[in-house]
């Protein structure tokens, strides 16, 4: 499960690391959208996705992070598809097209789980050892809101957790070397052949951090300091 992740970089950091463009700047040369880090990124949040253009560029998008899929009738309500199960997502009505057709890349600096049964739950924030920078493999879809507006959504793909980290969580995000970044945006690979390379936990670390991220208003770089 990603329920709660950090994205420490500014948007040209992120667009330069995944070699991607942004959308074109304003008549006064300030871009149409932006990204401040952020440290305590919770589902509904706008994020930004690193897509696939119509020429296979990757562009480097924002969307809701909650997957609300292209045939729903009514705009989003409850609680966001914010996971998808890498093993079932294929066959699954709300991800099926996307795993299909959408996938997608999702800049992060780490994210959170929490351990323990009783309240407060012990928070820690699990990072990769060696890069301030990675992406989970995710999915997207767009949805007409009306005519010549769309709503862009996306969700991050789990698997079984292995190694140390599954003491805190059966579940982690999918994460793909960088040598299959495109292939997995590519519509025209088989996912299934791009999901063979999935890594493992064998490059994450994680430390506790403060209890005061487990309130999901909480902001700031001190959420992500070890305690």
């Amino acid at each position: 499960m990603c329920g709660r992740f950090t994205l420490a970089k500014h948007l040209a950091e992120i667009a330069a690391y995944f070699k991607a463009k942004t959308s074109r700047p304003g008549d006064d040369g300030s871009p149409l959208w932006d990204w401040e880090p952020q440290y305590n990124i919770a589902p509904a949040s706008v994020i930004p996705v690193i897509a696939f253009d119509g020429r296979k560029r990757r562009k480097a998008v924002p969307m809701r992070w909650g997957l609300h899929p292209h045939w729903k009738k009514s705009p989003p309500e409850g609680r966001p598809l914010f996971n998808a199960r890498v093993e079932t997502a294929h066959e699954k009505a709300s991800f099926r097209t996307s795993f299909q057709r959408r996938r997608a890349l999702i800049p992060a600096s780490g994210w959170y789980e929490w351990e323990g049964v009783e309240k407060p739950k012990t928070p820690f924030l699990i990072h990769e050892k060696e890069a301030e920078l990675f992406a989970f493999a995710g999915l997207w879809d767009q949805w007409r809101v009306n005519e010549g507006i769309t709503l862009l959504t996306c969700t991050i793909l789990t698997t079984s957790a292995t190694g140390p980290i599954k003491h805190l969580h059966h579940r982690m995000p999918v994460r793909l070397p960088r040598s299959k970044w495109d292939d997995w945006l590519n519509w025209d690979e088989k996912p299934a052949d791009v999901l063979k390379h999935v890594k493992s936990s064998h490059d994450l670390d994680f430390y506790e951090v403060d209890t005061a991220v487990n309130s999901g208003r909480a902001s700031g770089e001190g959420l992500v300091r070890p305690v």
